[in-house]
């Protein structure tokens, strides 16, 4: 099931933008202090993502096509993703069974083949138990930078192109603006077994036309933890959003020295449809609602 969708469905907390981790209500933050420069460049990403003053995204609908490599091999998947916040997610499998959560016990995840629905509890479910909560993260930093003005910003500058990146992204990359934020509303895959999770990710955006192009989420002092990289394309209006319609995701490449991200994406998304103002609640994300 790992294979099964990284979705980094648009890069896009452990909470959704607007909310803390918790799950509960915060009002948009204000910028901490930064250069003229790079409040500036903030402002314009804000009113560049979409209609100024709309809600927060808390919920989304997505169809899209999927390609998951893993060294020579590929697996392509026409997927259904539906998110709430903060804990609320399913999706259907390659094989066309279906998988998902609707709170955080473990009792509260499972996976369904046909009519017969298994409860993904205990230490033999613990890997899908994890692919579901990867899926997740990669949610709730969808709905984070769907509405960057509603962040909660501990920190905000222009920094140079990273220096992790491969070859020929770098080259691009120095064509574009990269401004860097350290907020608690954003969630990475897992890392190493047993870390704590990060309370605090530096993002590392690189801007076209004001709108991201490159995004690397990071944990912020925790070495352990992998950083992720999402390429960001086809931007279209949705619900009041400007939402990225293409996304590549890139994993690090540890047999690479130095480190860096692999030049091939890990998994490529395609978005074919999208509502982000689904009608959603916890029940529609129990195994027996469709």
């Amino acid at each position: 099931m790992r294979s099964a969708l990284l979705l980094a469905l648009p890069l896009l907390a452990p909470s959704s933008a607007g909310q803390s981790s918790t799950g509960q209500a915060t009002a948009p933050a204000t910028a901490p202090a930064a250069s003229p420069e790079a409040r500036a460049l903030w402002e314009r990403l804000c009113a560049a993502s979409g209609v100024a003053g709309r809600e927060p995204l808390t919920a989304f609908h997505l169809q899209a096509d999927v390609r998951n490599k893993s060294g020579v091999q590929s697996n392509d998947a026409h997927i259904d993703y539906r998110y709430l916040a903060p804990d609320c997610i399913r999706f259907a499998l390659p094989s066309k069974n279906e998988t998902g959560r609707f709170g955080p016990a473990q009792e509260q995840y499972w996976v369904k083949e046909g009519k017969q629905v298994t409860v993904l509890s205990g230490r033999e479910w613990k890997e899908s138990r994890q692919s579901v909560d990867d899926m997740l993260a990669l949610a709730r930093n969808y709905a984070a930078l769907a509405n960057p003005a509603r962040l909660t910003l501990l920190a905000l500058e222009l920094v140079p192109v990273p220096g992790d990146l491969w070859t020929g992204l770098a080259r691009e990359a120095g064509k574009l603006t990269w401004l860097a934020l350290e907020s608690p509303d954003f969630a990475l895959v897992r890392g190493e077994p047993g870390a704590a999770r990060p309370e605090v990710y530096r993002v590392e955006l690189g801007l076209r036309d004001d709108l991201p192009v490159i995004a690397i989420v990071r944990a912020k002092d925790k070495p352990g933890v992998d950083p992720l990289l999402v390429e960001f394309s086809r931007y279209e209006e949705r619900d009041g959003y400007r939402i990225p319609m293409a996304l590549l995701v890139h994993v690090l490449d540890r047999k690479e020295t130095p480190v860096r991200f692999a030049a091939t994406a890990s998994q490529e998304v395609y978005v074919t449809a999208a509502a982000l103002r689904p009608s959603f609640t916890v029940e529609d994300f129990k195994p027996e609602k469709r």
